[in-house]
């Protein structure tokens, strides 16, 4: 047996030497031969999760799995449909061109087998980017989420660039007379602009090598924080390192013109014969437009931060609420198991036996009132998904039916799960009954389904289906297309109809429906079979307890942990921790609190950057306005009013900013509302934290410089220059 192990880095970060080849290990009990390692950072034919090793084709016998509670087939059978064949096609030969090459292949297929490759063909399309599989998903939305983070990004900069703009003109300002002197000693205007984009292009710089710091640091936070929940490795590597470097030389070159070079333009259009009689403060007056506010730059930072901090509360408020969501069933107090029979080296009938004697002793243990099994768990990584129709009705190819009497088809949730399943997960059974024990751990019993009220009011909407009978349809069948099966993220499966399958299910028990994704607003129809008829290695087992808390239960950790060991000391346990640890670990809550935590860290830097600009614009404001404050002081004006003309100055550009700021925020919200959990993009409360956040703050930057001014002694104002 071969093993080609995936890359130096993994081998590095296991303890092991990446010049092992030649050399033996062990994998799931079989003894293997290193005899290649693949280029670091490989990933296969999926990006960014891979796998570790690979292994021959020949050895998927050995070392396969029965997924998708498929039965273990070697490969000469001609109906082994876990297998997936991904193709390069020649250099000139387009998709359109190899479809009836393909079609050709297909019906060569069909002739030659004509029961298994019955109505079968071949796809031809783009490979996707994280899934492989007979149903490529659209991943545009990819796409669309890059662009989202970018677009949050651009924000920040741009606050960063209208606050040095900003500043670079206050303090501009301040060396008109310096600018004239040198202008009537005969220097050229171009100069001083590039002195002042040099000035300017010194500070991008500074920012620049903090910046690629913070990024370097940040993403790798990002990427651990990612495959501590992924049951895939992940494999990331930032671009190279030139590339990074390039990249961030041109948005420092991009960012100093767009804030030093109109600073530059004007600044150094200079009247010299009234600059140079200029003294200091005459500059407080120059307004060409007085209705507008006296910092317009400032303005438009408090409107985007505004923005920004109203787009973090609205995900905050969706991360709080998906944290305590109504899942329609109660596990609180449950522990989750994660197993796997089939690498302990069992096969369908010891690996049954095992996993029902390991639910049997859980369930017997102290403090455990039932323990049961299941292929899938709700909010896992992995779903299975089948189609489902009436029993009977087998409509012919090409055949359109309209509805479930015609033999319409609805993709359901495929889930197999022991007798005391829905009682562990603490869902009633609506109307009928639960599984038996019986049925539970019977591969041959009689054929039984439990449905959700979902799935039953699409295949009886006119009556009960209770007692009704339903089946798997073919693979090729017409289906409903307003379905929506499966969760938003994670490994999904749509498992093939195998030649067991076309018995009839009686259709037993209804429950109701369950939320599996926090992002749908439809809930998905879904199916229930005995485990033992749609039998898994990879199983949960789910214990539900006494304990009143969830500490209370994951304190019973330890004694599970024992226990399996003793009832399957070969099968390998993964994870036991509690619902709540399992639901916090998904995929969905996963996007949910990171939405919140980005936005918190993009509103919360872009508040700041508004506030020390707007602070230190009014500060060097009132500096420069010492000899002005100083004359008002000495002609009698008191301190407060003192204080009153400036704050009234900075109360103009918060209202005009905050303004601004709501109808950006509106618009932002629209745009991130498919990413909100039960949180409308115009939520009242996280528009009024954002709005008086952002009013605190501001307020508090206008009135340091103010109580500033009332402090100034007038007869020093009076020589001030």
């Amino acid at each position: 047996a071969a093993v080609v192990i995936a890359s130096h880095l993994y081998w590095k970060k296991s303890g092991f030497d990446p010049g092992l080849v030649g050399s033996s290990i062990r994998v799931n009990g079989q003894l293997c031969t290193v005899v290649g390692i693949a280029p670091e950072n490989f990933t296969g034919t999926m990006m960014l999760f891979g796998p570790e090793m690979y292994f021959p084709l020949s050895m998927v016998g050995v070392l396969g799995k029965d997924f998708g509670a498929q039965e273990q087939k070697s490969l000469d059978q001609p109906d082994h449909y876990s297998l997936y064949l991904v193709g390069r096609l020649r250099p000139g030969v387009t998709p359109a061109a190899a479809g009836p090459i393909l079609e050709a292949a297909a019906a060569g297929l069909a002739q030659a087998f004509p029961v298994e490759m019955k109505d079968q063909t071949f796809l031809s399309r783009p490979l996707p980017r994280l899934s492989t599989g007979d149903s490529p998903q659209d991943e545009s939305g990819l796409k669309g989420l890059g662009f989202f983070l970018l677009g949050m990004t651009a924000i920040v900069l741009l606050i960063a660039c209208l606050n040095l703009a900003s500043m670079l003109l206050a303090r501009g300002a301040a060396r008109r007379k310096e600018f004239a002197i040198r202008l009537a000693l005969g220097g050229g205007r171009a100069r001083l602009i590039r002195q002042l984009l040099t000035e300017g292009l010194v500070l991008s710089a500074a920012g620049g090598v903090i910046g690629t710091i913070l990024a370097l640091w940040s993403s790798d936070f990002l990427m651990g924080s990612l495959s501590l929940m992924m049951p895939a490795t992940i494999f990331y590597s930032g671009p190279p390192a030139g590339v990074v470097l390039t990249a961030t030389l041109g948005f420092c070159l991009l960012a100093t013109f767009f804030f030093a070079l109109g600073p530059a333009l004007k600044l150094s259009r200079v009247d010299v014969l009234s600059d140079l009689k200029e003294q200091a403060g005459d500059d407080a007056g120059r307004r060409r437009w007085r209705w507008l506010p006296r910092h317009p730059l400032v303005v438009v930072q408090m409107a985007l931060s505004l923005a920004l901090l109203t787009c973090a509360g609205l995900f905050i408020r969706g991360a709080l609420k998906a944290g305590a969501a109504n899942l329609g069933f109660h596990a609180e107090q449950t522990l989750v198991i994660e197993a796997d029979a089939a690498l302990g080296g069992y096969d369908k009938a010891h690996g049954l036996s095992v996993l029902l004697h390991a639910a049997n002793r859980l369930a017997a243990l102290p403090g455990v009132h039932g323990a049961s099994l299941a292929s899938t768990i709700p909010f896992g990584f992995m779903t299975i998904n089948r189609p489902v129709q009436r029993a009977g009705l087998r409509p012919p190819a090409g055949a359109k039916p309209a509805s479930a009497a015609e033999g319409l088809a609805f993709d359901s949730l495929w889930n197999s799960v022991g007798a005391d399943y829905f009682a562990v997960l603490g869902l009633p059974i609506v109307r009928g009954r639960a599984f038996t024990a019986a049925e539970a751990g019977d591969p041959e019993g009689p054929r039984v389904a439990i449905v959700n009220e979902v799935l039953a009011r699409k295949l009886w909407p006119e009556g009960d289906a209770l007692g009704q009978h339903i089946q798997y349809a073919d693979p090729n069948a017409a289906r409903a297309t307003d379905d929506e099966s499966g969760p938003v993220v994670g490994a999904n499966a749509t498992v093939p109809q195998r030649k067991d399958e076309t018995k009839v299910l009686e259709i037993v028990g209804i429950v109701p429906s369950i939320n599996t994704s926090l992002f749908s607003e439809k809930q998905s129809g879904a199916i229930y079979v005995p485990f033992a008829q749609g039998y898994t290695g990879a199983a949960n087992l789910q214990l539900r307890t006494t304990a009143d808390t969830p500490a209370a239960a994951a304190a019973l950790i330890a004694t599970v942990r024992q226990t399996m060991r003793e009832a399957a000391p070969q099968m390998p346990v993964f994870t036991i921790r509690t619902f709540r640890q399992h639901f916090a670990a998904s995929a969905e809550y996963w996007i949910a609190r990171m939405g919140a935590v980005l936005f918190a860290l993009f509103g919360g830097l872009a508040l700041l950057l508004a506030v020390v600009g707007l602070y230190g614009v009014k500060a060097y404001s009132v500096a420069r306005r010492t000899r002005e404050i100083g004359i008002r002081m000495a002609l009698g004006a008191p301190p407060a009013g003192v204080q009153s003309l400036i704050l009234r100055e900075g109360l103009h550009m918060m209202l005009a900013g905050t303004a601004l700021g709501l109808l950006l925020a509106l618009g932002l919200g629209q745009l991130c509302s498919g990413m909100l959990y039960e949180v409308s993009p115009m939520d009242p409360l996280a528009f009024a934290l954002s709005t008086g956040t952002l009013l605190a703050t501001t307020l508090a930057a206008c009135w340091l410089p103010a109580r500033r001014a009332t402090l100034i002694n007038p007869l020093v104002a009076l020589r001030a220059e």
